[in-house]
């Protein structure tokens, strides 16, 4: 097993969306979930049908696990900020804004502290990470002609900037995982792909793959399996469901699941779970819900 960290520098705005209908709010950072659909859907259109089913086999053996995407600037990544009882300013009111946090902050290798926005950094940027765009769109009712304006909202990164997400991964399977995340480059992330939205190009570098600890930070969502539960120390949970990413299917949503949120602090090793979302009635493939812990050591 080796560890990567996956570098998403997006060639266009994307769009992130995290309420029905609604296309004028989107959200910033790609959940594992998402990533791992992603992954698995351009799997299928490059190998076909019988191979993926082996893949999710491989998958499910734990032989594959994505956590999810946070910000980075130049060569600063940042973490989801530990779900824990401590301050890293001396300033409350600055330190309760804190969302994010830098990798060398965490780790105690920063000199310095630089507050950006809801952003804790080791250095001081002068540029922005990011800015919502919004965007006019026009839809043309069908039976009388006449025309009505919406607006769509989508989130576009500053050069040098974007997101960045772990991923472990087999010698078995290297190759044609890169294989699928080139073509997921090529089809893009999130919504309204049609319109060039969520393109990306990525660079991948290897890492040390650390083993978890007695107090490690969650960097993916989870859907714990029972004994994991009481291994959450401090936690959040969210509610996550959307449309089932398929060549076979539009119109299927996952059901609705509760999951423990990134920044979630776990004591030693909690493993998740890939829940079979199949829908009744739906017999092209397997529909799985992707909610596997990925750890890092946090003390």
């Amino acid at each position: 097993m080796k560890r990567y960290r996956v570098k998403l520098k997006f060639k266009e705005p994307i769009h992130l969306g995290y309420r029905e209908g609604m296309f004028n709010i989107t959200d910033t950072t790609i959940h594992s979930d998402t990533i791992f659909s992603g992954i698995v859907n351009c799997y299928s259109l490059l190998f076909g049908k019988d191979k993926t089913d082996n893949f999710l086999d491989n998958i499910l053996q734990g032989k594959l696990k994505v956590s999810s995407s946070f910000y980075y600037v130049d060569d600063e990544y940042l973490y989801p900020r530990p779900i824990y009882n401590k301050m890293y300013l001396d300033d409350f009111k600055k330190d309760k804004k804190i969302k994010y946090i830098s990798e060398k902050v965490l780790r105690g290798q920063a000199k310095d502290k630089y507050v950006v926005g809801n952003m804790l950094l080791s250095k001081k940027i002068e540029k922005y990470i990011y800015k919502i765009e919004e965007r006019p769109r026009v839809v043309v009712d069908r039976l009388n002609n006449g025309s009505s304006i919406y607006y769509t909202s989508c989130c576009r990164f500053n050069e040098g900037c974007g997101l960045w997400f772990y991923m472990d991964v087999e010698d078995e399977l290297k190759d044609e995982v890169f294989s699928a995340l080139n073509l997921l480059a090529d089809e893009g992330l999130g919504g309204m792909r049609s319109y060039g939205y969520g393109h990306f190009e990525f660079e991948a570098f290897e890492e040390k793959l650390e083993k978890p600890l007695n107090k490690n930070i969650l960097l993916s969502l989870c859907l714990p399996k029972k004994d994991d539960i009481e291994k959450f120390l401090s936690y959040s949970i969210v509610e996550r469901t959307g449309y089932i990413y398929s060549p076979y299917v539009k119109t299927k949503k996952h059901n609705i699941y509760r999951m423990f949120e990134e920044g979630s602090i776990v004591e030693g090793e909690a493993e998740g779970t890939i829940f079979d979302d199949t829908p009744e009635g739906f017999n092209e493939h397997k529909v799985y819900k992707y909610g596997r812990a990925f750890l890092v050591p946090f003390e």
